[in-house]
């Protein structure tokens, strides 16, 4: 379907020499970006409206630099203008992880393993900020105050032991030497299968404009733990090990984090998906809790995480 483009991106594909015709906008995701997409000349491209998240146009563009350059697929950009946020990009088409999960699926998630496994071998871009210890309490505090006391007073007792545990969880993880750049957002709906390229350029990556130098795990387990996908626990072990032994890291230090900053994003994701709900309305993300939830649970059971365990047991599970 047609959609009416406001003036200003009338203005910047006039500029781009594109015709406004067949343009039609996708559907809103959990940003403030909007994207449409458009036929030009008989090749798909998307337009970025990155108005309200300019600075994020710029960051996604200067790490799509550095991938492409490290040998990673990611989308051209054909035109762009930084200070009004817009961009003109390729557009990967229908081939979303998440469209096709049951074909070649085995081979998708071993190949991404790999990819990753490269990602962390790599000395990170020196611009990137490092994954501090505001960021990780900031996160954690969407659940506290999206969730679990919206609209309710704060129990102080609990809160003064939430930050006691996290601080000491934090310190374990962010001790980690061998740190490298983490795109965070990394999960079946921001991974494309390409199949006319060839060994990791087949995977295409988006959204990783939030990127930070921090714990290699924490793509690894957003991909194996990710709510949008049943991933099974024994393919999840398998995959795990998979990247243990090809990376060759310290199984045990490497699965504490794994498994710190697994419960971590989780507990991040039920804060992320109500705010959604409570502050704009968007309900469609509330399908996954269940399945966050599960995933938690599960992830509780690790046994450094006895004294966060406890926490929910007293807080959240009475």
């Amino acid at each position: 379907m047609n959609y009416k483009l406001n003036k200003n991106l009338l203005v910047f594909l006039d500029k781009a020499k594109i015709s406004s015709k067949n343009i039609y906008a996708l559907p809103n995701d959990a940003s403030k970006r909007i994207y449409y997409r458009g036929l030009n000349k008989k090749n798909h491209f998307l337009l970025m409206d990155s108005s309200l998240e300019k600075n994020s146009l710029k960051s996604f563009i200067n790490i799509s630099k550095w991938l492409r350059v490290k040998g990673y697929t990611v989308p051209k950009i054909y035109y762009k203008n930084l200070s009004k946020g817009y961009c003109i990009l390729e557009d990967f088409g229908d081939t979303k992880f998440s469209n096709n999960k049951t074909k070649n699926i085995k081979e998708k998630y071993e190949l991404t393993i790999n990819l990753l496994v490269s990602l962390s071998k790599l000395k990170p871009p020196t611009y990137l900020n490092n994954y501090s210890k505001i960021i990780f309490m900031k996160e954690l505090n969407l659940f506290i105050n999206w969730y679990l006391f919206y609209n309710k007073d704060k129990n102080k007792l609990a809160l003064l032991s939430w930050e006691n545990i996290w601080n000491n969880l934090f310190q374990k993880v962010d001790n980690y030497k061998n740190k490298s750049i983490v795109l965070r957002d990394f999960h079946i709906d921001n991974l494309f299968w390409l199949n006319k390229e060839k060994n990791i350029k087949k995977i295409g990556l988006i959204d990783f404009q939030d990127a930070l130098i921090g714990h290699p795990c924490y793509d690894l387990v957003s991909l194996l733990q990710d709510v949008r996908s049943n991933i099974s626990n024994k393919e999840q072990l398998s995959l795990f090990n998979d990247y243990v032994s090809i990376s060759n890291v310290e199984k045990k230090i490497f699965e504490e984090g794994y498994f710190i900053f697994g419960t971590q994003r989780l507990i991040k994701i039920i804060g992320i998906f109500y705010r959604l709900k409570y502050l704009y309305r968007k309900n469609n993300y509330m399908k996954f809790i269940p399945r966050t939830w599960t995933l938690l649970k599960k992830n509780l059971n690790f046994p450094p995480l006895k004294e966060l365990s406890n926490w929910f047991d007293n807080y959240v599970f009475k």
